[in-house]
């Protein structure tokens, strides 16, 4: 007998990817801005991605979501690259950048990984 629970607790993964990017030193991206929240470290590298590549710009993104993405870069040993994308948009940190420039910044900061 083969028994499969699916739990979707996004806001549980992201509190636990949290913790885990403030364990390993990137409490920066997560504090940045004043409506920054513990809950938007990136997903997991076992987790399936959805929305590679934004073409669509009826397509939007929250600044957590942006913010995931960017942690998850620069976790991953990307952090120049990510410096560099914020720099592009004419930004030092990421509640700099309008939001609605959020799904270009998607589209570039898929092309890094």
């Amino acid at each position: 007998m083969e028994i499969t629970i699916k739990i979707e607790a996004p806001a549980l993964v992201d509190a636990i990817n949290a913790l885990a990017a403030a364990v390993a030193g990137n409490i920066e991206l997560l504090l940045e801005g004043p409506g920054a929240r513990a809950t938007v470290a990136p997903q997991p590298a076992t987790e399936p991605k959805t929305e590679k590549t934004v073409t669509d710009s009826t397509v939007s993104y929250t600044l957590e979501q942006v913010r995931a993405k960017l942690a998850d870069l620069s976790r991953g040993g990307k952090q120049a690259e990510v410096k560099e994308l914020l720099n592009k948009f004419g930004a030092k940190k990421l509640t700099e950048v309008p939001e609605e420039k959020y799904p270009e910044l998607m589209n570039e900061a898929e092309a890094i990984e």
